[in-house]
Order: C-alpha cells, then structure tokens, then sequence
C-alpha cells in the first residue's frame, strides 16, 4: 500500500551498482595500459576533455539547482555526473603532461585516482539504498536510546517493545507496543507519544499499540530470537 515510493531508491541502488561496475572497469583497463602502454594522441585528447568538463559542469549545475539534495536518485545521478567531471579532469591533466613531457602513464595513473575518488562515494550510496530496500533502520537513528527516551518522557509509559524502524521512499515508518499506566485520556497519551516521535526524530507515520499488561511473551523483542521473518501485523 506504500505504492511505488521505493523505486527512487531503487533506481539509486541500480546506478550505485553501475558505478562500482564502471569503476572496477576504468581500474582494470588502467592496469592494463600500465602493463602494455599504448600511443596517446594529447591534442585530440584534452579537446575532447574539454568539450566533457563543460558539458558535466552544466549537468552538475543543473542537478544542484532544481533539486532536493535529501532525493537518493537525485544523489546517485549527482555522483554519475561527478565522476564523469573528475574524469574530464583528469584527462584535461594527463593530456598536458603528455602534451609537453610525453610521459603516457600519467594517463592510467589519474585513471585510478579518480576511480579511487568515485568508488568511496558509490560505495556509501549503495550500503545507503541497499539498507532502506531490505527494511533496515535509518542508521541516524538509535532505537534502544528512543526506547529508553521515550518512556522517560511521557509519564504514563512503562516499557516499549516490538519496536520496528524502517524507511519507505527515504521517510521514517515505525510500529511499536507501549506498555502504559491506563490513562485518563486515551487519544491525550497517542497524540503526547506521536508528537514526541514527530519532534525528536522526524516519524510522522508511526503505528502505535498502547497495552496496559507487561509483555511477558518470549518474542518481547523480535531481534532477540531467531531470524526468522515476522509479520508487523499491523496495516499500513
């Protein structure tokens, strides 16, 4: 029922993945120039070099300026055209090195500094994508410290339990079980609960269980057994 929210991030996962694949192709071709050197033309080289910086420059731009930086796709696209920038450089560079000194290897070696540059950033996006696709919790979050915080601040909370985090189309979405004293005004205590999860961490969509029993089932905390799935049993 969240509908299509997770294809951005998809997407985002997809062109992580290609550039790590790009990358370990730029590395193995540079090692491979290393091993058997070939003729580089330099003036045709640092023409088109500069054609591509202008060009990636524009894009660069583009992205940045009608775009919500927080948007994961958008972050991917970023990194694909940063590459291509850096590579434009290094071209720039090693087209002049070979245009006044003639030394070629300078060509592979910027290769595989700018892959090396590319690498870290697509690797953190694909961890990034890879954790919001397989249901993980938003890393900026500790849960057991929510937990402790929130029955420390509302009153009438005695434990949490069944707390499970995960983010859909880059957004929180939590459930959880609280264990409360029976309260005066039910719908005061869910709106207290709601707006501390909304102002402290950002969850605007959370499903919250109120019990008024210890949880006193072995499954208390789903992460303590096995893993085995468990369904929420809550409606989306």
């Amino acid at each position: 029922t969240f509908g299509l929210l997770r294809l951005t991030t998809l997407a985002a996962f997809v062109n992580a993945l290609a550039l790590l694949v790009i990358t370990v192709i730029i590395v193995w071709e540079a090692v491979a120039r290393f091993i058997t050197p070939e003729p580089v033309a330099g003036a045709p080289m640092l023409g088109i070099a500069i054609a591509g910086l202008v060009a990636n420059l524009l894009s660069f731009w583009i992205l940045h300026r009608g775009s919500d930086e927080k948007n994961m796709n958008v972050r991917a696209a970023a990194l694909h055209v940063l590459g291509d920038l850096l590579g434009s450089v290094g071209a720039i560079v090693a087209a002049v090195v070979i245009l006044w000194t003639g030394w070629t290897p300078i060509d592979p070696i910027l290769s595989i500094l700018v892959s090396c540059l590319v690498l870290r950033s697509a690797w953190r996006l694909l961890q990034e994508s890879m954790n919001e696709l397989l249901e993980g919790a938003p890393s900026a979050v500790d849960v057991d410290q929510l937990r402790r915080r929130l029955v420390r601040e509302i009153p009438e909370a005695r434990d949490v339990h069944h707390v499970h985090l995960w983010l859909v189309g880059e957004k929180p979405v939590m459930t959880l079980h609280v264990q409360v004293v029976p309260p005066h005004d039910y719908d005061a205590l869910m709106e207290s609960i709601h707006d501390y999860l909304r102002h402290h961490y950002q969850i605007a969509h959370a499903t919250v269980q109120l019990e008024y029993q210890s949880c006193s089932v072995k499954d208390c905390d789903l992460n303590a057994g096995d893993m085995t799935p468990h369904a929420h049993g809550h409606s989306h």
